[in-house]
């Protein structure tokens, strides 16, 4: 492919312009490998004002809300005779890939290791966002002073009061509010240590209602305190996500012309909010309550899209670590190391730190492949035969699972960590030998950090409201360039851009734009 610039691009671009849904665009041309000709190529930034106004819906986010209120309800409301543990309500928790349940066994082991993980935070008086049947609220709040749960939908919490029931017990200390989860009112600052929000954020309409509600969690926790958000998806992985599931759905027959454009779509129109892990670096660097942010993929042993393309963020608020250390970090791509190799390390030198950067994640090894392969043109026609040429992991990746349980086997407290948000979901690694002198736990590493950190917050997240205007935008902008410009200069691709990356002087940095022929196109 060849990218440059058209000999009539400003009169394009002054033509793009004049449309009230564009903000700038720039037009380069493009040839792609298979093609004979020549083809335009238009990068526009919209005008979000215009998205805002004339083509999004007045309520857009109030509707959402109520959209994600009433299909909790109605999963709860139409099958709450199939539930037959009180304590193990996984109604509506279904895969992405086949549109079914997700095992019991994969649900459970998801359940107990998110509590694990909570219960590190040492809970005591919790407010959790989002607690829906109680996953975690069953499990934890025995051991609590007091327990808010929160959620919006009114008949998920009639059916956990029945579930409360059913178990028995003191439940004095659990308080369960019908209401959204950016409402605080009646919550006095630093009247909680732990707050929660698992599996949930997903389901929030907006990055910008996400910051109000993390804005408000920051001000009722004590020093000293965490906020605990479980189970995010991942904006970095979102491609791979996105050309995995639809590996796994399409026939074999579709060509793969076809199948690009089925990933295009899902990412755009993707319904869920999906963050990146820099966010919570930007969030800290903005608000100075949050003392340190941990990135951690989610434990497990199974293979399903939770583990793969999923994290936790847990935000300290208030009282910095009692150590941060700067490793001396060793490259895994650039060692060779393997988890053998890695085990012998331990084993032999019995090191107090080892730290690993840029550890190949098998658990995505196969989707990255299948990725970036998509990502270039040629190769096989249909979905059978690119099947047939991606590869199985190779011995070089390791899942981080097995490093969480080569540590536990050897005596190491295992950190990992995914802070860097690197797209190809590659993760960093500490073990760390606990001393008399201090506990494991007091230490805060210093970890491998995104190349910058954009102002910008946008930049950290898709914008699930936005989606379907950006389509009708789309859709504008195609029939206002057949009707306003010449045949020969008519576009072949629009791509919306956030923003148009810049050279040093100051023009588009074409060599930065994505391609279009990409799945991100």
């Amino acid at each position: 492919m060849s990218l440059d610039r058209a000999d009539r691009a400003t009169e394009i671009e002054a033509k793009l312009c004049e449309h009230p849904g564009v903000r700038k665009a720039a037009i380069f041309t493009w040839r792609p490998a298979y093609a004979a000709h020549h083809q335009l190529v238009a990068y526009v930034v919209p005008n979000n004002d215009y998205l805002d106004q004339t083509l999004s819906a007045a309520d857009d986010e109030t509707r959402r809300i109520q959209k994600w209120k009433k299909t909790y309800d109605l999963t709860q409301l139409g099958q709450q005779s199939s539930v037959s543990q009180p304590d193990f309500n996984i109604l509506g928790w279904n895969s992405t890939y086949t549109r079914q349940p997700i095992a019991e066994a994969e649900m459970r082991e998801w359940v107990d290791l998110t509590v694990q993980e909570i219960l590190k935070c040492e809970p005591s008086e919790v407010l959790e966002i989002g607690c829906g049947t109680g996953l975690p609220l069953l499990r934890i709040a025995g051991r609590c002073k007091r327990y808010v749960g929160v959620d919006n939908a009114h008949a998920v919490l009639e059916t956990l009061k029945r579930q409360m029931l059913q178990l028995g017990g003191d439940w004095t200390q659990v308080e369960l509010l019908e209401r959204s989860a950016d409402r605080f009112d009646g919550f006095r600052a630093n009247s909680f240590d732990t707050i929660i929000s698992n599996s949930a954020i997903q389901y929030f309409p907006s990055l910008n209602y996400l910051l109000k509600v993390l804005e408000q969690a920051v001000e009722v926790v004590k020093p000293g305190g965490t906020i605990f958000l479980g189970d995010l998806r991942s904006l970095p992985l979102q491609g791979l996500f996105a050309a995995s599931v639809e590996l796994f759905q399409v026939p074999p027959e579709m060509t793969i012309a076809d199948l690009r454009d089925r990933i295009r779509k899902r990412i755009r129109l993707d319904e869920q909010l999906v963050l990146s892990p820099a966010l919570f670096l930007a969030l800290q660097q903005r608000w100075p309550k949050i003392a340190s942010v941990e990135i951690e993929p989610r434990r497990g042993q199974f293979d399903n899209e939770m583990n793969r393309y999923r994290f936790n963020a847990r935000l300290r608020i208030g009282a910095a670590p009692a150590e941060i250390v700067e490793p001396t970090w060793i490259s895994c791509q650039d060692e060779n190391l393997t988890l053998e190799s890695i085990a012998k390390i331990l084993k032999k030198q019995n090191p107090d730190l080892l730290a690993i950067a840029h550890v190949p994640n098998r658990r995505i090894e196969k989707d990255l492949l299948a990725f970036s392969k998509l990502q270039t043109q040629g190769g096989p026609d249909t979905v059978a035969s690119f099947q047939q040429e991606i590869q199985e992991p190779s011995n070089r990746s390791i899942d981080p699972q097995d490093l969480w349980s080569l540590g536990e086997q050897l005596g190491y407290d295992v950190r990992i960590s995914w802070v860097a948000a690197r797209p190809d979901g590659t993760y960093d690694v500490a073990f760390c030998r606990p001393s008399p002198l201090h506990a494991s736990a007091t230490i805060a590493i210093r970890w491998p950090q995104p190349a910058s950190l954009p102002d910008d917050l946008a930049l950290y997240a898709n914008a699930p409201t936005k989606a379907v205007p950006r389509e009708k935008l789309l859709q504008q902008l195609r029939e206002y360039c057949r009707q306003n410009l010449p045949e020969a200069l008519q576009l072949s691709e629009f791509i919306l851009l956030h923003s148009l990356p810049l050279a040093p002087d100051g023009t588009v940095d074409h060599q930065s734009l994505p391609s279009p022929d990409g799945l991100y196109a």
